[in-house]
């Protein structure tokens, strides 16, 4: 899995200059089963100071292109806060606490915060807190793929809301999604994608930087975590 979209930077206000503590956590997402339902991921501390860690684990759907999170104890991360000494390792460990989907994967997330040291005397100074969140599926014992189904939609003559549809099983990362006339023109627009979960679906808005005119069909180009997927579009409207 790639690295992109998992750092959320939380900030407490104290005016002036920034300490912020550090930490890594390899691998960056997990993938497990029925027949593996235990992983583990290693958390490093990078800083130069001790780090306290708290964990929070989530069961994660979407619902109009948006994230949701809620509590769940289907998934159970030990242990729930650990402290680090500076260049110190910790070993979590993560397990499956009961049977999932027999056809859909099954989505978490892992939330890995730092905690704020108590009686913090750093007077003028931004305490900033690192969390981190990385991804979790289960497969179920039947194979799993995602199944993309695209469309356009034009809102203005320099703007273009796409919309990926996941009609599949398993989830799929996007990377760069990218607008063009055809495959040897430059393009168009370009823009980040996300993850798109099974049975949902999720849109962007995209800036071309040249008009389009009326009739002219696109050519989607998205990189992600499997493949490059290429979709002939004509945008409605």
């Amino acid at each position: 899995m790639t690295r992109f979209g998992i750092l959320l930077v939380l900030a407490l206000a104290l005016p002036q200059w920034a300490l912020a503590g550090s930490f890594e956590v390899n691998p960056v997402g997990l993938m497990l089963s029925a027949a593996h339902a235990a992983g583990v991921v290693t958390v490093t501390n990078t800083s130069e100071s001790v780090t306290v860690v708290q964990l929070q684990v989530v069961a994660w759907s979407q619902e109009n292109g948006k994230d949701v999170y809620a509590s769940t104890r289907n998934l159970l991360a030990t242990p729930p806060i650990f402290t680090l000494p500076v260049g110190g390792q910790q070993t979590v460990r993560l397990g499956l606490m009961t049977k999932q989907d027999a056809k859909l994967e099954t989505a978490y997330r892992l939330f890995l915060q730092e905690v704020p040291p108590p009686n913090n005397t750093e007077a003028q100074g931004l305490r900033v807190l690192l969390r981190i969140g990385i991804p979790v599926f289960v497969e179920p014992a039947v194979a799993t793929a995602p199944e993309l189904r695209w469309s356009a939609r034009r809102l203005s003559a320099t703007e273009i809301s796409v919309e990926a549809v996941n009609d599949g099983s398993a989830h799929i990362q996007i990377g760069k999604l990218k607008l063009s006339i055809n495959a040897q023109a430059k393009p168009l627009a370009e823009t980040v994608g996300g993850y798109v979960l099974p049975g949902t679906r999720a849109s962007w808005t995209l800036t071309l930087a040249t008009p389009l005119p009326s009739g002219q069909s696109l050519l989607l180009t998205a990189d992600t975590d499997r493949s490059t997927l290429h979709a002939q579009l004509v945008p409605d409207g």
